[in-house]
C-alpha cells in the first residue's frame, strides 16, 4: 500500500510539475528577432518526439493524444529550452531515488539516481538521454 501511496504522491507531483511548465511556456514573451533566439535542430526535436512515441506505446498506451503531445511538448521545452531535468527535482522516483540539483560557479547542475541505472535496462526507449541530468555516480563529492 505504501508504494501505491508513494506512486500516487509522484505522480501528482508530476501533474502539477507539467502545468507549472505549461504555464511557463505560456508565459513567453517570443520575439523573432531578439538576440537571446537560440537555434533549434528540428532532428533532435524529431527524435525526442519519436522516443517519447515509444515511450507511450511502452507505458502508456491507453493515454489519450492530446495528453501525449502535452507532456512531449513539456520535455521538449524542459531539455531543449529551459534545460532543466524531465522530471520534478525532489520527486520520489523509488526507494528514495530522486533528482536534485547543486550549484556550482554560478551554475545549477541536475543530477538523477536513476539514469545510470535506466541506461542499462532500458530496452525500447530511453527517454532518460535527452534529460540535462547527470548520473548522481558522476557527482563530485
Amino acid at each position: 500500500k505504501a508504494r501505491d501511496e508513494n506512486a500516487d504522491a509522484a505522480s501528482k507531483q508530476r501533474a502539477k510539475f507539467h502545468i507549472q511548465n505549461y504555464n511557463e511556456i505560456m508565459a513567453l514573451n517570443i520575439d523573432e528577432d531578439a538576440d537571446s533566439n537560440i537555434e533549434i535542430n528540428d532532428g533532435l526535436i524529431n527524435d525526442i518526439k519519436d522516443e517519447l512515441f515509444r515511450f507511450f506505446e511502452g507505458c502508456s498506451p491507453e493515454s489519450e493524444e492530446p495528453f501525449k503531445r502535452f507532456i512531449t511538448y513539456s520535455c521538449i521545452y524542459l531539455s531543449v529550452i529551459a534545460k532543466r531535468p524531465l522530471h520534478p527535482v525532489g520527486i520520489d522516483m523509488h526507494n528514495g531515488k530522486t533528482v536534485f540539483g547543486e550549484e556550482k560557479d554560478g551554475e545549477t547542475v541536475y543530477y538523477c539516481d536513476i539514469k545510470e541505472e535506466q541506461s542499462k535496462i532500458a530496452k525500447d526507449y530511453y527517454t532518460c538521454q535527452y534529460c540535462v541530468c547527470k548520473p548522481s555516480e558522476l557527482k563530485e563529492n
